[in-house]
């Protein structure tokens, strides 16, 4: 073996990769509390994360990984403020310098004044600043708080990675320009305005987690957890808000079906040939006691809906029992609340399931030619199946041959493959 694929091996290489996968944003979040400058963060986590891959090889890894990593970071950055004088000034005007008595202590957790005691969560609600273009907050979010590679942000967002990454760009101009602090408002009313945009991005983390983007299995347990702490903190924080609650009872109901997402292989099982079974319980009682309450509060919105179709599946004992027509009901109550194509997508599969699979193709047909839905693969396996149901088969090939081209994830693909296959 040589000296690079035994270094490419070993345990610290293997615990840096995990850190950089799950606590990443954390690093960088608790950077952007003490110094309040996202580039600064960033290049000071960075060098942690390239110290530590020189020195934990040798040295063993340290005790608190993650401590050793901030304690470098910050190391990094005051060594940096101290050199560069732009920084400082900046720094300066932010009132964030070393010592500051209204900075927060280096490593406690934040306690702000509406009491969010978690720095993801405070930098999520200070990405959504009012002077940052409404498309880009959304986009800073995933990124650099849910650290979201530019291809997974840009999937999420139905955008391609050139406009994301041109997002980005901006955002950060923006913030170094503007002097933005990435922080909690003060103001009560400014943060609940700020409150659905959080929400939004919690919810694509999660989708992200639950369907991977990229990579080789289909879920990533580490964006779905993380998701679901960060509602859990802020329905915690917002008992009688319904949003909050909805949201919460979405991730639970939807995370419960994750047993039987996949089969032996980890190829994704569709909804309608899981082992219902495999659900897990406590999560489904939990979920669905939570949109319960939510739906009866005047402040339901899209997340309470949308964890209101995720109960209907829920309570249906077999997929044939599934009350569709209601399920076509709340996505109609659902578009009401905003154009969003992938809810219409959404809804025409259920409309297919609700009357015949040639209304629900008419539908899918109709919305061919929308630019979000053509980059977007599930729109593809949708048409696919839909197709397949009414008899269609070559114009069903033709769909899982384009569904194959979009999709990156290893698992989503041998899916893909199979029913190419199935079809041939």
């Amino acid at each position: 073996m040589t000296d690079r694929a035994a270094h490419e091996e070993s345990p610290a290489v293997d615990e840096l990769a995990r850190i950089h996968r799950a606590e990443h944003s954390r690093l960088l979040a608790t950077l952007v509390r003490r110094f309040g400058d996202l580039d600064l963060a960033e290049d000071a986590a960075q060098e942690a994360m390239e110290s530590a891959l020189r020195t934990w090889p040798e040295q063993g890894i340290p005790e608190r990984p993650l401590a050793w990593l901030t304690t470098v970071a910050k190391r990094v950055a005051l060594d940096r403020v101290r050199r560069d004088s732009t920084v400082a000034r900046r720094l300066a005007v932010l009132r964030v310098r070393e010592g500051s008595p209204t900075a927060p202590p280096a490593d406690a957790s934040v306690l702000t004044t509406e009491g969010l005691p978690d720095d993801r969560l405070a930098m999520l609600m200070g990405c959504c600043h009012p002077a940052i273009a409404p498309a880009d907050r959304i986009a800073l979010m995933l990124r650099f708080v849910a650290a979201l590679s530019s291809s997974e942000v840009a999937q999420a967002l139905l955008v391609p990675r050139p406009t994301l990454q041109a997002r980005l760009t901006r955002a950060k101009k923006r913030i170094a320009a503007n002097r933005i602090p990435l922080t909690v408002p003060a103001d009560p009313a400014e943060r609940e305005r700020r409150l659905p945009l959080v929400l939004t991005a919690i919810s694509l983390i999660f989708t992200e987690g639950y369907s991977a983007t990229s990579g080789d299995a289909p879920m990533r347990r580490e964006l779905t957890t993380e998701a679901i702490r960060l509602a859990r903190i802020l329905h915690g924080r917002l008992p009688a808000a319904a949003e909050p609650q909805g949201l919460l009872a979405l991730l639970l109901l939807t995370e419960a079906r994750s047993p039987a997402r996949a089969d032996a292989r980890g190829v994704p099982v569709p909804l309608e040939d899981q082992d219902r079974t495999a659900w897990d319980a406590p999560s489904l009682a939990e979920g669905l006691a939570l949109v319960r309450e939510a739906a009866t509060r005047p402040d339901a919105g899209r997340f309470t809906i949308q964890a209101a179709i995720a109960a209907v599946h829920s309570e249906a004992v077999r997929f044939e029992d599934t009350d569709w027509p209601q399920i076509v009901m709340l996505y109609d109550l659902l578009l009401a609340h905003g154009e969003d194509p992938v809810v219409r997508m959404n809804r025409s599969i259920a409309v297919g399931r609700a009357e015949t699979p040639a209304a629900g193709l008419a539908l899918l047909e109709a919305l061919r030619g929308e630019a979000e839905l053509e980059r977007h693969h599930p729109f593809h396996v949708a048409l696919a199946l839909t197709r397949e149901e009414a008899g269609l088969r070559a114009d069903a090939q033709a769909a899982w041959k384009r569904a194959l081209e979009l999709a990156d994830n290893a698992a989503e693909r041998r899916f893909i493959e199979d029913r190419l296959a199935a079809g041939g």
